[in-house]
């Protein structure tokens, strides 16, 4: 059967390589290097590693330490990293408009909404007084060089059109890698949806330089690792959070099924039962994915990853979707499946009494 898969995926991709390419940035975003270089001059973020356009950025900006930006985030107690998501707050570069993300936003809860937005205006300032956009325009082509670097490799792995053979449809779904020059820390996926509107459409990620023994006179350099789980799983949210709405009536029948006293639902902050279900379906997805495109030591271990989080139906809806619907010309597409898994859920776990 992987051969009729492969065939399909070929036939996908010949209609849509052309889509899938535009739908992918890789770049770096001026507001999440406006709000790196202010964390840094507060000593409040990890030193980056060696390169010519570290040096560069710290002799352009270093003058500026006692900027008020500066000064309001070193009064921040245990500021985070990933702190400088906040950046994506700001749209309309070089004339920033800042949105205002609803109460929710898990920033105003370590540090208050005032204080937040307080900060966020001040980095704006900060933009203003630096003169920050002719940093970042002079540094424009050597962003693009990186980016495409990383891009072509991106691409060339065909992981856009591995997750739309899978779906067998198409959905309005984008995808932005984020290059961080200055990040020296690591990898991670950012809920634009929460930050901005302007980027709901767009999945995040934000991913940095990791060489701390490279030469200061050279250029960083950006690897393309773990963006098969970004794609897969991330990627398949936007795939089904319609079928989430449409079959809300049956997968509200199913909640008896939560099981919201696991450790794991505490700490990943699955709070109702559709957050569960949505979770527990992506990630049974990408493990079918990763057991289709990945070899047998990288399935095991993400299946064992999700059962030690306490996504417990991924272990038995993982065997099921390879079955019945990678292995099977039955169904058109994943939408035509889907009732079939919520079938299958209230069939192996009958509620009690009935």
């Amino acid at each position: 059967m992987k051969k009729i898969g492969f065939f399909l995926l070929i036939a996908v991709c010949g209609q849509a390589n052309a889509q899938v390419r535009d739908q992918l940035k890789v770049d770096v975003h001026p507001g999440i290097e406006l709000f790196t270089i202010v964390q840094i001059l507060a000593d409040k973020y990890p030193d980056p590693n060696p390169s010519v356009y570290t040096t560069e950025a710290m002799e352009y900006f270093s003058r500026y330490k006692d900027h008020p930006a500066v000064k309001k985030v070193a009064a921040f107690e245990n500021t985070y990293t990933d702190l400088v998501e906040l950046g994506w707050c700001m749209s309309g570069f070089p004339n920033i408009k800042i949105y205002e993300p609803a109460a929710d936003l898990n920033w105003y809860r370590y540090y208050g909404r005032e204080n937040v937005l307080e900060y966020m205006r001040l980095c704006r300032d900060f933009f203003n007084d630096t003169h920050f956009w002719d940093f970042f325009q002079q540094h424009a082509a050597s962003y693009a060089a990186w980016g495409a670097v990383l891009k072509a490799k991106v691409d060339s792995a065909g992981l856009v059109q591995k997750l739309q053979g899978f779906y067998r449809y198409q959905t309005d779904v984008h995808w932005w890698v984020c290059i961080d020059p200055l990040n020296s820390w690591g990898s991670h996926a950012i809920m634009t949806k929460k930050l901005n509107p302007d980027y709901a459409d767009w999945v995040v990620y934000n991913t940095g330089f990791f060489n701390a023994k490279m030469d200061p006179k050279k250029d960083p350099y950006f690897e393309f690792t773990n963006f098969d789980n970004l794609v897969f799983h991330e990627g398949s949210h936007v795939y089904i959070n319609g079928l989430l709405k449409q079959y809300e009536q049956q997968i509200d029948e199913l909640s008896y099924l939560f099981n919201k006293d696991d450790e794991g639902m505490k700490r990943n902050n699955i709070t109702t039962w559709r957050y569960c279900l949505d979770e527990n379906i992506v990630r049974a997805v990408t493990a079918v994915l990763y057991r289709k495109y990945r070899d047998e030591r990288a399935f095991k271990k993400q299946m064992a990853k999700e059962l030690l989080s306490d996504f417990i139906y991924v272990e038995e809806l993982e065997p099921f979707i390879y079955a019945q619907y990678i292995n099977n010309t039955k169904y058109k597409d994943f939408a035509s499946f889907f009732p079939r898994i919520l079938e299958f859920l209230k069939q192996r776990h009958p509620k009690k009494g009935l």
